[in-house]
Formats: structure tokens, sequence, C-alpha cells
């Protein structure tokens, strides 16, 4: 009882700011859903949730930039990045979308995890290429919405990949 009441003041005093957003999860959450009733493997909405978490990380570096709260920038994604991915993955557990009655796995590891992290790492890996890309060009993007062009084009041939290979 004791660590039940001590959580729920912690979340009452944590600002709002700091609260992963309920509708991104419920909107994935009906996503997998979704697909699983036409049949899709969870690796593939795992892709695309794994983005979401990258972005949403991003999304609260900058806003933690523009506040001037200082401090090592890599630690700090890296920090938000792991705490955005086990809210996500709490909300999922709690949802009953992966547990130990769930066969979706690859390599022993619920598929959406595994898709998750897959789609997390092309994502980092196409946001810090297209940082690459702009800064060889005097910080001039090569074309307009070059990240994002980037980025969902890589996390569409990654599912490719899975929906070919799982």
């Amino acid at each position: 009882m004791f660590l039940l009441t001590a959580i729920l003041i912690v979340v009452a005093v944590i600002p709002s700011v700091m609260a992963h957003c309920p509708l991104c999860t419920a909107a994935t959450i009906v996503g997998v859903g979704v697909t699983r009733s036409l049949g899709w493997d969870d690796s593939i909405v795992g892709i695309f949730v794994g983005a979401m978490i990258v972005s949403s990380a991003l999304w609260m570096n900058n806003i933690l930039k523009k506040r001037n709260i200082g401090g090592n920038a890599f630690l700090r994604i890296g920090s938000i990045t792991i705490a955005t991915f086990v809210l996500t993955i709490l909300s999922f557990y709690y949802a009953g979308i992966f547990g130990p009655a769930n066969t979706y796995r690859i390599f022993g590891m619920e598929s959406i995890i595994f898709g998750s992290i897959s789609g997390a790492v092309v994502s980092f890996v196409t946001f810090f290429v297209s940082n690459e890309l702009k800064k060889k060009n005097n910080g001039n993007v090569l074309f307009n919405y070059q990240t994002m062009v980037l980025t969902f084009g890589s996390l569409i041939l990654n599912a490719l990949l899975f929906w070919m290979v799982f």
C-alpha cells in the first residue's frame, strides 16, 4: 500500500510535459489490433512504434534545449529514448498486446519489441545521416522535407524487409 501511495504522489507531482503521449499509445495499440486482424506481423507495426519512440524523444529533447536545460546531449537523448521506450512497452503490456501467452516472437523476443528496436535504430541512423548531409551542404537541406523523406523511406524499406523475411 505504501508503494502504491508513493507512486501516486510521484505521478501527481510530475509536470504534464514529462508524460508519454496517451493518444500516441492508444493509436498504436489500435494499430496493432487492426494489423493483427489483417494478419500482419507485429514486427511491422513495431518498426513504426520504434520510430514514434525516437521522434517523441527527439521532440522532448528539443523542448529541453529551448528551455536552456544543459548537460550532455547524447546522455539526455539516450535517457529520454529509454524512458519513452519503457513507458510504451509498459502500456502495451498492460493493454495485453504481449506477454507470456503471446506466440508472436522473433528470436525468442516479442516481435513488436524486435520491430520497435529495429525502427528506433533506423530512425536514429536516418536522422543523423540527414544531419550529416545538411552539414556537407553548408547547413542547407538537399531537398524539402529531407529528414522526413529519408526516415519514412528507410522505415518502409525496413517494413518491406520484415514482411518478406518474417
